[in-house]
Order: structure tokens, then sequence, then C-alpha cells
């Protein structure tokens, strides 16, 4: 377990120093991600980057953001609505994680914060897309800090419960972090494939993402295809 709790902290101080760079928020990385119901939505589920501006959470702007792109897809933007802040930052982002504790601290009505720390992974995903993987996969999920298996049927069961609710999602850039999740869930929820969820990814900052949150992107597209059984997934980059 010592050994366990040092790979750990190794992992989580590697990450930290890959991702933790504090941003303001950029309108222009907020994409919406999916909605419920199909035909006449009233809940959203969104990724974007940190939402603070100067050190105060940015309430308005994101909501700004998130109107403007509701009403470009000619839905009506939700009346009394609730608020729902899905932030991916680690223990090494305190000063932004105070930001929205705060904000959600000090007015309860307007929302909540669920702290889901990502951290990605420093394991290279298999080579290969034989079957003889399988106990590797669920081997990995089991020791997975991410658990994103999990994370997936939380944003499912968010999305199509009782609404009207808006969710943002992010980590500091909204790209990398909050690419692996946003990519699993298009892997999960959308149809699409690994090379559909990356060129996404890729385009937030018009860079690639970093390799740790690729990494257990991919781990997870071989956790749908082996143990899920969506057989038509492709993992190999």
């Amino acid at each position: 377990m010592k050994m366990e709790s040092k790979l750990l902290a190794v992992l989580l101080l590697i990450v930290a120093v890959l991702l933790a760079t504090a941003e303001d928020y950029h309108p222009e990385r907020t994409l919406l991600m999916d909605y419920y119901p199909r035909d006449a939505p009233h809940n959203f589920l969104f990724r974007g980057n940190m939402p603070a501006v100067k050190g105060e959470f940015a309430h308005d702007q994101i909501l700004t953001s998130m109107k403007t792109i509701i009403t470009q897809k000619n839905f009506s933007f939700p009346a009394n609505f609730s608020l729902i802040d899905i932030s991916y930052l680690n223990i090494f982002e305190e000063a932004d994680l105070k930001v929205e504790e705060q904000f959600f601290s000090s007015n309860p009505s307007l929302g909540v914060l669920h702290k889901k720390p990502i951290v990605g992974s420093l394991i290279p995903p298999p080579e290969n897309e034989t079957a003889a993987i399988k106990d590797t996969i669920k081997l990995y999920e089991m020791g997975s800090i991410d658990k994103l298996p999990e994370l997936m049927s939380f944003f499912r069961q968010l999305l199509t419960g009782p609404g009207p609710v808006l969710i943002y999602s992010h980590c500091e850039a909204g790209t990398d972090r909050t690419g692996e999740v946003s990519g699993s869930y298009y892997l999960k929820f959308l149809n699409m494939t690994l090379p559909q969820a990356l060129a996404i990814d890729n385009h937030i900052q018009n860079r690639d993402m970093y390799k740790v949150s690729r990494n257990a992107l991919q781990w997870y597209c071989f956790y749908l295809k082996f143990i899920e059984q969506n057989t038509l997934l492709k993992c190999i980059i």
C-alpha cells in the first residue's frame, strides 16, 4: 500500500505540473455536448474551461455563453433552471477550487458544485485490440483514479433527471481533462468514433490534448469495446 501511495503521489504531482495552469474564462471554449429530451430539451450539458474572471466566479459570463448557444440551436432557454458546476480540478488548484466553492456556498439557490478530480493516465494503452487484453482493461479500470464508467453514469443521470438544469463541466483549459471526460461521453452516448472525439478535443485550443488525458480516453475506448461489448469501436490511434 505504501508503494501504491507513493505512485499515486508521483502521478498527481506530474499531472499537476502538466495541467494546473490557471486561466480565466474563454467563451469560445464553451461547447454544447448534449441535451434532453431530444425534441424539446430543458436539460443541457456543456463543456468549457475554468469559469472565473480575475478571481471571481464567472456566473453571468457562462450563462450568457450557454444562452447564446441554446438559442442558436433554436431551443428555448429554460426558465428557473439550476446550474450544475462539475469541476475536474485537483488539490493542486486550491485557489480556483475556492472560487467555485465560495460562490455556491454563498449562493446556494443558484446551483450546486460537484468536484470530480480528473488526472488522466501515465500508463500507455494497449497497442492491439485482441480480446486477450480484456482482463488488463478490467484491472486498469479498477485502479483508475478517474473512474470514467461511473462518471458517465453520473452525467447521464443528471442530464435525464429532473430539470431544467444547465450542466457546466470543466477543468482549467477546457482541453485536456475536459477532453478526456467529454470524449468518453461522445464515445459512450453520441456514437462518435475515437478520431471524431479527438478531433473536437484537439481543436479547442488548436493543439493536441496532453498525452495523459488522451491515454485515459483511449483506455476508456477499450473498456467500451471489450467490457461493454461495443465491438464497432476502433481504439487504436
